[in-house]
């Protein structure tokens, strides 16, 4: 099963634009990074959700024949718990011509790596080697349990595309992994009762180039020492707080406030119930999902009450480029994200598949906007829920009001989509819309 389309979406003067949503997990630690060779560089973002592990291998000798002299990346700076879960998106990001992998030359690979003490380690990922799969990339499982190899590969070309999802789950006795919410592996009986974890890429001879970025990196509450979050000084341009009511009926449904801009960038929080997706067990949870430039990540944050009022709040602060998420009055994330104001702001409800219902309710929007008053300030006009409404799914404003202290109601049952049709392969939702004031507009 591919990664879940959520319709983030950003629709401005006709143009809508989806993201792609999975599930993470809840927390973020501090990561640090670091290379073994003067060619290979890593980085991580501010807020340690992402990082970057890349460059061309200057040194020699080809992996597995000497010292491990041969990769970069970032590892946590604290050691994670006896049990917990991780987990990662690995990107190639080795694009020359536009055409993506995880590298180039005779080999190269992006893996996550659990190491323990010296007899009990485990790295998976992405792998193109003479040996294991010559003509493209596969699957590889390398480590050791109680000092005894443990691990393989699955056959050349064992998995194509640049963009895979990986699910950790350790305890201290073992370790499994799933892949693209679809295969699991193991557990491998490797010790993790106090694991460094590290997100690497490596290149197996000189001048060979890997590239891998790992984003969504999120951590399961307890698993490691939570980065807390941090709240930027000053006021913030945008305050979008909301009371959600999140309800509906079958294999999917969502509710979410929403600002973006019209240069392909949006954030987004809200609830989401979707039994398609092991990690939640359809059970609702909190989320945020950003778009910057078109590329869409997305951390998953806990669990949250159905069919129950849940007061959530945006805040960003366009100096820092940062965004905040609140549950009721406390944060409970932060990220980096840019937006370019004008910005437009979202109300919506979705519902997965035909048959599906959504049932939601907002109540007390309220939306402050700007920091040039009052030239570029406040809203514009009224709220707009008669053009975004999609395959039976309608937004109405319930109390008239037609900026701040308006309610909501997304509801409806989906029908009309196409055979095999969800909310990844077409835009299911019913949104109420509304702009910024800009210069008497």
């Amino acid at each position: 099963m591919k990664q879940k389309l959520l319709l983030a979406i950003m629709i401005i003067t006709g143009v809508a634009l989806f993201g792609f949503h999975s599930k993470a997990s809840a927390d973020q630690t501090v990561l640090s990074p670091y290379s073994w060779d003067p060619g290979l560089y890593a980085t991580n973002a501010r807020y340690n959700n992402s990082a970057h592990a890349w460059g061309q291998r200057k040194t020699g000798g080809a992996w597995g024949t000497g010292s491990v002299n041969y990769q970069s990346g970032v590892t946590t700076t604290s050691r994670g718990s006896s049990s917990g879960t991780l987990n990662v998106r690995l990107n190639g990001t080795c694009c020359p011509g536009g055409r993506c992998s995880y590298g180039s030359g005779s080999g190269y690979k992006g893996l996550v790596q659990f190491w323990n003490d010296p007899g009990n380690y485990i790295a998976f990922g992405l792998i193109h080697d003479p040996g294991v799969s010559p003509t493209g990339t596969t699957l590889m499982i390398e480590g050791a349990a109680g000092g005894r190899p443990v691990g393989g590969y699955w056959g050349n070309n064992g998995i194509s595309g640049t963009s895979h999802l990986f699910t950790f789950n350790w305890t201290a006795g073992g370790i499994s992994v799933t892949i693209d919410n679809n295969v699991t592996l193991g557990p491998y009986p490797v010790a993790e009762n106090n694991p460094s974890i590290s997100f690497l890429a490596a290149g197996r001879n000189t001048g060979d180039i890997a590239d891998t970025t790992f984003t969504n990196i999120s951590f399961s509450t307890g698993s490691i020492t939570a980065e807390p979050v941090t709240i930027p000084a000053g006021s913030p341009y945008l305050t979008y707080t909301a009371t959600m009511n999140e309800a509906g009926s079958g294999t999917g449904y969502s509710s979410y406030i929403n600002a973006h801009d019209g240069s392909n960038n949006a954030i987004s929080v809200g609830i989401q119930t979707d039994s398609s997706q092991p990690e939640s067990h359809g059970q609702p949870y909190y989320i945020w999902e950003l778009v910057q430039n078109g590329t869409f990540t997305y951390d998953y944050l806990g669990p949250a009450a159905s069919n129950t009022n849940e007061p959530v709040t945006l805040k960003w602060w366009s100096g820092d480029n940062t965004a905040v998420f609140y549950e009721g009055n406390t944060a409970v994330a932060d990220i980096d994200a840019t937006l370019v104001p004008r910005l437009f702001f979202n109300v919506e409800g979705n519902a997965r598949v035909n048959g599906d219902s959504v049932n939601d309710s907002f109540t007390n929007t309220q939306i402050s906007a700007g920091d040039t008053c009052p030239t570029y300030c406040g809203l514009n006009g009224s709220w707009n829920t008669s053009s975004f409404n999609f395959y039976g799914l309608t937004a109405t404003n319930t109390n008239g009001q037609p900026q701040n202290g308006a309610n909501f109601t997304v509801a409806g049952t989906v029908s009309g989509l196409p055979a095999g049709g969800t909310w990844d392969t077409n835009e299911v939702a019913g949104i109420g819309m509304i702009a910024q004031y800009w210069n008497g507009q």
